[in-house]
Formats: structure tokens, sequence, C-alpha cells
């Protein structure tokens, strides 16, 4: 008799924390936290490889190349560096998971280093999911996309909600990527890296794709023909 799968539940974090030392002063304070799955079938268990893997090849930076150089940085006065990793659950339903990563690492510069991926999974296969997947299917989907980011900034600039370098619809363009994005409820946000598009105080700038998608009517049409 086939054993019937539980519903995918999110699990206790991993989680790891270490200081590194020479003599008493502390060179690099790291932590991080990464998501769990729990539930049966192969596909979570794909998935937490994969961010199992993803913290490992982070801890193994962390002990290994940035360690030496903050060995290298070292005076009386320096200030401990700093390193994470963190997650952030953006959608978790039966058949669907999204979240973003973030790892961080303050090595006394004028801030931080930032980077952000996002993730989207189907339950319970642990397959990803692109955002050519999650649009409506047409050839111009990309354009699209970077036509709606690009119309955004347009009216965020506009309202002075948001700074944007000078050369944003240039840099917009270029810098877009498929694969910087998260899902939510109501649909795919896109972000791009820290100073990608706009000044540092911004962190990653965020775009919903909202609009792109159709609604509940032309569904119910698209459905019935």
């Amino acid at each position: 008799m086939k054993k019937e799968l539980t519903a995918p539940r999110l699990g206790t974090p991993g989680v790891y924390e270490e200081t590194f030392r020479e003599g008493p002063a502390v060179l690099l304070s790291v932590r991080a936290r990464w998501p769990q799955l729990e539930g049966e079938g192969p596909g979570l268990r794909r998935i937490n490889r994969y961010y199992d893997a993803l913290a490992q090849r982070w801890k193994k930076r962390w002990a290994g190349s940035l360690l030496e150089r903050a060995k290298a940085a070292n005076q009386p006065d320096s200030p401990p560096w700093e390193a994470a990793l963190t997650f952030q659950l953006r959608l978790f339903q039966e058949d669907l998971l999204s979240l973003t990563w973030e790892s961080m690492e303050s090595t006394g510069q004028r801030r931080p280093r930032r980077i952000r991926q996002g993730d989207v999974w189907r339950l319970p296969q642990g397959v990803p999911l692109t955002l050519r997947e999650l649009l409506p299917p047409a050839r111009s989907w990309r354009r699209d996309a970077v036509a709606e980011i690009l119309r955004q900034i347009e009216v965020r600039t506009a309202s002075g909600e948001s700074a944007f370098l000078p050369d944003w619809p240039r840099l917009a363009s270029r810098a877009f990527s498929p694969g910087r994005f998260y899902l939510t409820q109501e649909g795919p946000v896109v972000f791009y890296p820290v100073e990608a598009i706009a000044p540092a105080l911004e962190g990653f700038p965020e775009f919903p794709l909202f609009s792109l998608l159709p609604s509940q009517g032309e569904e119910a049409h698209q459905t019935s023909s």
C-alpha cells in the first residue's frame, strides 16, 4: 500500500555560530540560520540538502579566506569582523515555498557586503520554479517585466518615494536578472543587488510584477476556452 505523504512543514532552522580569536582579540564572529523542511518525500530532502550545502559553503568561506583576511588586517584597535547568513520566508503553501536568503560580511569597510538570492520551489516535488514559468506565456515576457520595472521607477522617482542612480533606465535594463525574484501570495517580486541601480541606502530595490498577471476574470476565460 502506497504511503500517503504528509504536508510539508517548516522545521527548526539549522543554526551555526562561531567566534574566531587570535589571543584575546576577536577576529571574526559568524552566525548562520538556514531553513529546514519536515515531511516525507525525496523532494523535501532535496531542498534540505540544497540549504545544508549552501550553509556549508558559507561556513567554509568564513573559516577560510575571510578569516585569513581578518588575521592580515588585525590591528590593536581593529573592530571584529562579522559575517551572517539569514533567510526570510515569503510564501509557504502546501504546494509552494518561496524564501529569500541573504549573506552579510562586515569587514570594517564603509558598509557591509550584502548578497541576496530568492528561491521558489514546487512542493512536494522539490523542483525550482523560474520567473518565466510564473508569468503569462509570451515571447515578450522578459521585455514586459523590464518595462514594468522602468514604469515603477519612474513613478517612484517622480513622487520622491525612492532615489535611483542618474542612469537608471540603462542600468535597470542591463542589470535585470530573472533569477533574482521571490513569490508572494499576490505574485512574483523581482529585486536588484545593492547599488546596482540605486544608492546603498535603498537596499535591494524591489518591484512587484503583479500587474503582468491575468486577472481572475481573464483566468476564468482562459480555463473555459
